[in-house]
């Protein structure tokens, strides 16, 4: 699907210009193909040029992509919600928030929680870039005397009992692609002509990736033979989600990300894989465009997920909609009764927005994890979806 794309300024031009000669050189180096897990990674964190890395603004209304926290503050209330009914049963806690984007989540989650008298211990925000911890410092310094922030870039030592949330974090873990034809399995990889322009090649899976497929898709897409059959695997997601659980000696996990369980992630009419690119928020499949400009992510498969965190010695608690999630916090429902003549139509459709199913109310799915800690899946959803895993 070929969609028009916004014309870069011309900084913009040049920093995306750094960024593919970066990506050139390692190429060459190699004298052969990059992996797209290699290309994706370069293109969103290379040091100063990459998307995560540049200082750019990509959040919100004037950036490339607004998720749930940028649209309205009733994300945190209803997480602030949940957190005290946490607090009530483990006591003294600790939030250890992976990848904060602009700050605003963690910001208005603490002025939920300290109206609910449940701020915690301290508020942990692990955070690689360096650009967007300088971003979300700034933003977080209105709160910094209600609440103890600090940001790592990882935590060497374990918290003894923590919450932590990781929300569109997954989705930016780069990914393998693939493709498939007549039970042939082959790796989609990234090379450059003599002019320094990014092409696809598909070369022979080796053995490790070719029996993950194998495992994970269905017979229909491994004999399909009218067209290749393209789709994308996380080989990172296992370690992340191992690195993750040792935050913690006893815990819960939140997950929140857009994407399907395995049936629904490699169903046969899903013939393009999740790949998907946003500049200006403009959707878009041209990843080998603009590398540096626009935000690469793919979907979570939450089967994968739930198998990686078993395997690392979590429980999981339940899979739900985002919708199901913060409806089970009574949290919404509360404050649009509460609110109703002093809120805006936009605030209101905004609470909308992250319900509704035909917006991001089951666009988005909630896994919650446990880790030496047990509570009742109803506390988190109003509708438990782990049967379809």
């Amino acid at each position: 699907m070929h969609v028009e794309m916004p014309t870069p300024s011309d900084q913009e031009k040049q920093r995306s210009q750094r960024c593919q000669q970066i990506i050139v050189d390692e190429i060459h180096n190699n004298q052969q193909p990059i992996s797209f897990q290699r290309y994706m990674q370069l293109c969103l964190y290379a040091e100063q040029v990459g998307y995560y890395e540049s200082g750019s603004d990509i959040f919100g209304s004037k950036g490339d992509f607004t998720t749930s926290p940028e649209r309205s503050n009733f994300f945190a209330l209803a997480f602030a919600v949940h957190i005290k009914t946490i607090k009530q049963q483990v006591g003294t806690f600790s939030i250890i928030e992976i990848g904060a984007g602009s700050g605003k989540f963690a910001a208005d989650l603490i002025r939920a929680l300290k109206q609910n008298d449940c701020l915690p211990q301290c508020y942990y925000i692990v955070e690689k870039s360096a650009a967007l911890r300088r971003r979300q410092q700034t933003y977080l310094e209105a709160v910094q005397a209600d609440c103890n922030i600090e940001w790592v870039e990882d935590l060497n030592k374990p918290t003894e009992c923590g919450v932590v949330i990781a929300n569109e974090v997954l989705d930016a873990l780069p990914v393998k692609l693939v493709t498939v034809e007549d039970n042939n399995i082959s790796e989609r990889c990234v090379t450059a002509d003599g002019e320094g322009n990014f092409q696809f090649v598909d070369i022979p899976a080796d053995k490790h990736l070719s029996d993950l497929m194998r495992e994970r898709l269905p017979t229909e897409v491994l004999n399909k033979t009218a067209s290749p059959y393209l789709c994308d695997i996380n080989l990172l997601l296992d370690d992340f989600i191992k690195q993750i659980a040792s935050f913690v000696n006893q815990g819960i996990f939140f997950y929140i990300d857009y994407g399907y369980a395995r049936s629904e992630y490699y169903h046969e009419q899903r013939s393009m894989g999740t790949l998907i690119c946003h500049y200006r928020h403009v959707a878009n499949e041209q990843p080998l465009m603009w590398p540096g400009l626009q935000d690469i992510s793919c979907n979570v498969d939450f089967t994968a997920l739930a198998e990686a965190s078993v395997n690392c010695g979590l429980n999981v608690n339940s899979y739900s909609t985002q919708a199901h999630f913060l409806l089970a916090s009574d949290a919404l429902e509360k404050v649009m009764t509460d609110n109703q003549d002093a809120m805006t139509l936009a605030q209101q459709a905004e609470i909308k927005r992250l319900i509704m199913p035909a917006e991001m109310g089951e666009r988005f799915q909630v896994m919650v994890l446990t880790k030496n800690i047990q509570f009742s899946a109803e506390q988190f959803t109003n509708r438990d979806m782990l049967h379809r895993l």
